[in-house]
């Protein structure tokens, strides 16, 4: 803590993708079958309800590919590819990751609100090391509840002991950064994954090394 002195923050909320993993499939399809099959991929695979059925814990990701394969049969050798290929794109934003030490030297309590896949969340949660910083974690494949509902925001306060007038949610996305604001969060809405450092100091008024 700094000082004596009562401060407005005392715990910054994460999300993962986008924010401290990085996730473009869009971008690896571009690359590896071209624009117009990755526009096709992004709209029939990643981009609909059984992606979020997967990510609330509802569906495994072995259903969700099958289903998948089975409902597009021409692109199955491009499903296939993906479905091995997603783990491989989930590695960590290094220059954000590297802000959380300071953060925890400075005495805030960090936290992650995420929409994961309970197989790919287990991946990166066994491989990156930046997890430890982390005093609670509550994800959408564990606890059957998914952003930008309201009520995975209060399994977050329940949980974790969240006050929403005291702690900074950082999310990606602009439905999950309105859901915080109704319920009482300060926030950043990170649009540019590489600001995050800045609208941190800007909002916490404070340098991070």
């Amino acid at each position: 803590m700094q000082g004596s002195a009562q401060r407005e923050i005392d715990t910054v909320v994460f999300d993962l993708g986008r924010v401290l993993i990085h996730w473009d499939p869009y971008g690896y399809m571009v690359e590896k079958f071209g624009e117009d099959v990755a526009k096709r991929l992004m709209e029939r695979v990643f981009n609909v309800p059984e992606w979020n059925l997967m990510d609330k814990g509802e569906i495994s990701e072995a259903q969700l590919w099958r289903i998948m394969e089975e409902r597009y049969p021409e692109d199955a050798q491009y499903i296939r590819h993906m479905k091995n290929a997603v783990l491989s794109l989930l590695k960590p934003i290094e220059e954000n990751v590297s802000l959380l030490p300071s953060l925890k030297v400075h005495g805030y309590r960090l936290c992650v609100l995420s929409n994961f896949s309970y197989k790919s969340f287990e991946y990166v949660y066994n491989t990156f090391e930046f997890f430890k910083y982390f005093d609670c974690m509550v994800i959408s494949s564990h606890v059957k509840k998914i952003k930008p509902n309201e009520d995975i925001f209060y399994e977050l306060m329940e949980r974790c002991g969240v006050k929403p007038s005291t702690s900074l949610f950082i999310d990606d996305r602009a439905d999950n950064i309105e859901t915080a604001i109704r319920l009482g969060f300060n926030v950043i809405h990170l649009t540019e994954y590489g600001k995050l450092k800045e609208k941190l100091e800007e909002v916490l008024k404070m340098e991070l090394y």
